[in-house]
């Protein structure tokens, strides 16, 4: 039963040349409002990859994942994007992944970044050297976020005003530049590789609905 899967190269338009991995939708915590209501994971292209995925505990859906990264020959420096679906809901989860990410930037890779919507019950330490964001469902919780460690991640329905970036809740919120402006990938940008410098300086990554 295939858990998980990680692919060397992916050329995404967002993310432009990344290494991605991909999981099991079931390391996903039941709490997250987006199962089975809108997540990007039952669409599209990543759909298709999905739907190969049986279900089990995270933590043999975090090995599975694990395995598929250390199976992985690094590109230099080529950044790797952890859960294009799935999440680590809880410590050793996030344990056994971030070991393996770190393995990848050892063995000539990248940087490693993710979303987390388990960023309540997962603390920041288990994730390593992984740039994580939390995944927020309101901007009100973007200061918890960042009292537990995490730099916020936030989906609105537009950039107000088209702005750059904007202050709400006590955060300031840049817009994902890709998104705003079409001319700079992920692997460009890089503003979420450096989650620890965004929550340091209080701010936010906000991504358009879509």
């Amino acid at each position: 039963m295939k858990l998980a899967t990680a692919v060397a190269l992916s050329r995404n338009k967002k993310t432009g040349p990344v290494a991605a991995t991909y999981a099991s939708q079931s390391s996903c915590p039941q709490s997250c409002p987006m199962l089975g209501a809108g997540c990007y994971a039952e669409r599209g292209r990543v759909a298709l990859v999905h739907r190969r995925f049986g279900t089990a505990k995270p933590v043999e859906v975090a090995r599975a994942e694990a395995e598929s990264i250390r199976s992985l020959r690094p590109l230099p420096g080529l950044p790797l994007r952890l859960h294009v679906v799935g999440d680590c809901p809880d410590d050793e989860s996030a344990q056994i992944v971030s070991a393996a990410a770190a393995s990848y930037e050892r063995s000539g890779g990248g940087r490693a970044w993710t979303y987390s919507h388990a960023w309540r019950s997962v603390a920041r330490a288990s994730w390593g050297r992984v740039s994580v964001l939390a995944s927020l469902h309101s901007a009100d919780e973007g200061r918890d976020a960042i009292g537990r460690g995490y730099a916020p991640a936030l989906v609105v329905e537009a950039f107000p005003g088209g702005h750059s970036s904007w202050i709400e809740a006590g955060i300031r919120w840049i817009a994902c530049p890709e998104q705003r402006t079409g001319r700079r990938d992920c692997a460009s940008c890089r503003l979420c590789f450096d989650a620890d410098g965004l929550r340091k300086r209080g701010q936010g990554i906000a991504f358009a609905k879509h």
